[in-house]
């Protein structure tokens, strides 16, 4: 039977539609559950009932398999899962805003009624419709839509697209990337890192005439601290950017799933740089003097997402060197990284080079990720290579010196409860590298920018409010060990639920249960998030 006021059916819409739509739209923006309380407390917003009848209606509903309901030992109930029955109410739409592929224009700062119906006349039914035309087809539609007013539709229009249109325009970019020009088919591609045998770029200092410690010839740092006042490294910039093992910035020809984001700019996003605690220098600064002084073993030591690759992965972009970077594992083993023997044609058995033996050949930057957790023989076959600069390979008979511009850093968490599995590295081993911690950002601003340079870039997907946010109950789930922990990179993802239609909170909640352990509760950091969202 339907559920309608007793004083006035036809005036107002059906309550169990109120109230499930109600639901549903507190479910989206809290994530997942709600306490019956909190709907019975405010249904009253809506329409004319009570507390005890929205009780008893979200019974009956339950019941109909309207409502999904939890009930705990202590007499409390939470709704887990709705069923919206009807079309949304617009006392509902106009409490909580349009849905983001609702077409309605005037959500749109500037503009009016009359400019929503002259835009509609000219024919632009869609946001992406409008984001991709021109000022001057939108300046005088009507008399009240000048050409400032025409500007500021072009900027806003992109941010309202419907998700779905953009993620299969930006999909649709992709795949022809990948389309090869003879069969119009989209096909693999498959690099063998053994046989990459191009060696990197010269210093640029050799090849444009320049002085070894000239500026332009060298990495000089300009972001974090030393924005104001940039340092000479030392750190020479080679000729080839455009080597396959060089990171491309998103805008380049060659760029892949793996490219440099890039800014409104289409400047590659620097990283956040923290200031070594102990060195009190700011920690690209430091890794590119180390890098300076040539086949220098480096050691970052930091928690996940910190942003360890993506710092030398920018070194590296802003140097034109070429990075190569390996995840170690329980199994690898020595020919993993070098080579193994394998058999010929002919019967005879002989060398084959390994991706890390190949990138000393080739002069890249070598990064083992998870350095201590291999096996020790493929850590001790490196001994040689850290003490001396030689890298002897005995299966093969082969004692190398890398090409002069190829370096070596390995990455590894830090020994804290968080990461109680991971492997310690032994004393002999630790001994031969400089080590450098890479902690989170610890100014909120500082990685609220960088943020907001990753996920912002061309269209807003979250007001820099919300990523204030965002980052401060991220700062809140570090200074607690027992909480999941949020990075800068599980900010991302959440920026990324967000753009997908999902609630700040629910995104939030999402991604605090993903990066959970087992021996940690995400329910417990949800009242210190209400506090923020």
């Amino acid at each position: 039977m339907p559920f309608t006021t007793n004083d006035d059916a036809d005036s107002q819409p059906d309550e169990q539609a109120v109230l499930s739509h109600l639901v549903r739209r507190l479910l989206r923006r809290e994530g997942g559950q709600i306490p019956l309380e909190r709907v019975t407390l405010r249904v009253s917003d809506y329409v004319d009932i009570g507390e005890q009848a929205a009780a008893d209606l979200i019974d009956e509903g339950a019941d109909a398999g309207i409502y999904t309901l939890e009930r705990g030992a202590g007499g409390t109930t939470t709704i887990t899962g709705v069923s919206p029955q009807g079309p949304e109410p617009d006392i509902i739409v106009e409490a909580f805003g349009l849905t983001a592929d609702t077409p309605d224009f005037t959500i749109i700062s500037v503009v009016t009624e009359t400019i929503d119906e002259a835009l509609r006349d000219a024919g632009y039914e869609t946001f992406a419709a409008l984001g991709n035309t021109d000022v001057d087809d939108l300046a005088g539609l009507t008399g009240t839509l000048t050409e400032s007013r025409a500007a500021a539709i072009l900027q806003e229009a992109p941010q309202h697209v419907p998700v779905g249109t953009r993620l299969a325009t930006a999909a649709a970019q992709r795949y022809a990337r990948r389309v090869d020009s003879k069969t119009d088919r989209g096909v693999p591609r498959v690099v063998d890192l053994a046989t990459t045998d191009i060696t990197v770029g010269e210093p640029v200092y050799r090849t444009e005439g320049l002085d070894p410690d000239a500026l332009g010839a060298q990495y000089v740092s300009s972001i974090g601290r030393n924005v104001a006042d940039p340092v000479a490294t030392g750190l020479h910039i080679l000729d080839d950017p455009d080597h396959p093992d060089v990171p491309k910035a998103a805008t380049h020809p060659d760029d892949g799933d793996d490219a440099l984001p890039v800014d409104e700019s289409s400047q590659v996003v620097p990283p956040a740089v923290p200031v070594e605690p102990r060195l009190q220098l700011p920690l690209d600064e430091l890794l590119a003097k180390k890098l300076a002084r040539g086949l220098v073993p480096v050691r970052l030591v930091g928690p996940r997402g910190s942003g360890k690759n993506y710092l030398v992965k920018y070194l590296c972009h802003e140097t034109n060197r070429g990075y190569v970077s390996i995840d170690c594992d329980e199994a690898t083993h020595t020919e993993d990284l070098f080579g193994p023997l394998t058999p010929t044609e002919d019967g005879l058995i002989v060398p084959r080079t390994g991706p890390a033996k190949q990138a000393l050949l080739n002069g890249s930057v070598l990064v083992l990720n998870e350095f201590p957790v291999m096996r020790a023989g493929a850590a001790m076959a490196l001994h040689r290579l850290l003490n001396e600069g030689k890298l002897l390979v005995k299966a093969h008979g082969e004692l190398i010196e890398p090409h002069p511009s190829a370096r070596i850093v390995i990455t590894m968490n830090p020994p804290t409860r968080e990461y109680r599995d991971s492997e310690p590295m032994n004393s002999a081993t630790r001994g031969r590298f400089r080590a450098l911690e890479q902690s989170y950002i610890q100014d909120v601003e500082v990685e609220m920018d960088t943020l907001d340079a990753q996920v912002n870039s061309g269209y807003q997907v979250v007001d820099r409010g919300t990523l204030r946010k965002f980052v401060q109950f991220a700062h809140q789930t570090r200074q607690n060990e027992n909480w999941p922990t949020l990075s800068t990179r599980n900010l991302v993802i959440v920026c990324e639920h967000v753009e997908d239609g999902v609630s700040p909170k629910a995104a939030v909640k999402n991604e605090v249960w993903a990066v959970a352990e087992p021996n940690q509760y995400p329910e417990d950091t949800h009242e210190t998030l209400d506090d923020y969202l």
